[in-house]
């Protein structure tokens, strides 16, 4: 497909590698979806204290990096039980940082406590993974909530904000190399189909943009987009062009035609749709503040399952490829497993307080963040010997 083979060997675009989850929702299509093996049921490997989290964790050579509200971002390696501080802000982390070329690249949201500012200000963060020391910062003039997305040949990263604006910096040096003004607050996550970034606004619109930050096409939906993040596909009948699935904070679920920003179907729901959709092969999944889970046809929209849990979802769900199975957390503070074909609850785990993180999976593990200041980590009983 012309609109993949652009990018370089060292991007993945549809899927997450089985070693590896860089980013929020595992690649820039933000699909969610690993294909890494992960059990039906997964045992408790290691659980280990780093305050509360909203951010989800990355992974990469070895080793999980993830972000806290405390303002601290930790280096866990899985293998060996071991925790080492990367780095410590006076501000709350709760964007997904990057991790690509042994640059972690991070953003603050000053005023997530009850709007108590804490810098004044904001910034985007280059941090080498080696040792945690900051490699370069930008400062930014809004709270970002947005996780960075990685684009072109993996030496760029777009990232939206809470001034309206859409930005793209450079992994290496942190300059800025454009930036485009929304008409509302950007907390959606960028995604990217190998050659036009998507983004949604509180102002409502879907956009699409090329990699020179010019303006393709824009898309009013049902409401604001508020961190409901473009999930891309290529499966179906157009499969030239990408489907884009995204869900509005009016309880809208939306297909668009990702070249022409057309609408192919939509659904509305009573509750709001903030957690971003997973899809793979034929079937599209969203999480919503009804508590539900659904399981929608990706051509049509048609319905095949829901499941409910006992509280809203805000977590983003994620799916083992080999597997068939998909994880997510719940505001009742449960984590769940459930069959993508049948809609049937697989497992179920309780932590301490409500799951708003979003997992991540890779090397037969799943990662998770709480807001009990606990990180866990699953995987199978049966460990490999270089595992202790």
């Amino acid at each position: 497909m012309s609109s993949i083979s652009s990018l370089s060997d060292e991007q993945s675009l549809t899927i997450s590698d089985k070693c590896s989850w860089i980013m929020f929702r595992g690649n820039s299509m933000r699909n969610g979806v690993s294909a890494s093996s992960i059990p039906r049921k997964p045992s408790l490997l290691w659980v280990t204290e780093i305050g509360p989290s909203v951010s989800s964790p990355v992974f990469d050579g070895n080793e999980i990096y993830v972000a806290t509200m405390n303002g601290r971002i930790f280096a866990l390696n899985p293998f060996q039980k071991q925790k080492r501080s990367h780095l410590i802000s006076y501000s709350p982390f709760v964007s997904s940082p990057v991790v690509h070329n042994g640059i972690l690249i991070a953003a603050t949201y000053d005023t997530w406590f009850n709007d108590t500012s804490f810098m004044g200000k904001n910034f985007i963060l280059g941090i080498d993974t080696k040792n945690g020391s900051r490699l370069w910062h930008h400062e930014v003039t809004g709270d970002i909530f947005s996780s960075p997305c990685l684009v072109g040949d993996g030496t760029k990263v777009v990232v939206g904000c809470r001034n309206n604006y859409i930005y793209m910096f450079d992994v290496k040096c942190g300059d800025l190399v454009w930036e485009f003004k929304t008409g509302g607050e950007v907390w959606s996550s960028p995604s990217y189909n190998g050659r036009h970034i998507f983004v949604g606004s509180d102002d409502g619109l879907l956009y699409s943009l090329d990699l020179d930050g010019r303006l393709l096409w824009k898309t009013k939906l049902n409401g604001k987009i508020r961190s409901s993040s473009p999930c891309l596909s290529f499966y179906g009948k157009e499969s030239e062009y990408c489907s884009v699935f995204i869900g509005t904070s009016n309880g809208g679920i939306f297909c668009l035609n990702g070249s022409s920003g057309k609408i192919k179907w939509n659904k509305n729901i009573e509750k709001p749709v903030t957690a971003s959709p997973a899809s793979i092969r034929d079937k599209v999944f969203f999480a919503a503040s009804d508590q539900k889970i659904y399981c929608l046809q990706t051509e049509d929209g048609s319905m095949i399952w829901d499941y409910k849990t006992d509280d809203k979802i805000w977590s983003s769900p994620v799916i083992s490829e080999y597997d068939d199975v998909l994880f997510t957390g719940s505001l009742d503070s449960h984590v769940y497993g459930i069959d993508i074909n049948t809609g049937k609850q697989t497992w179920k785990f309780p932590t301490m307080n409500m799951i708003d993180s979003s997992a991540a999976i890779a090397s037969n593990m799943l990662f998770l963040g709480s807001r009990d200041g606990l990180f866990y980590i699953f995987g199978s009983e049966n460990l490999p010997p270089y595992i202790g």
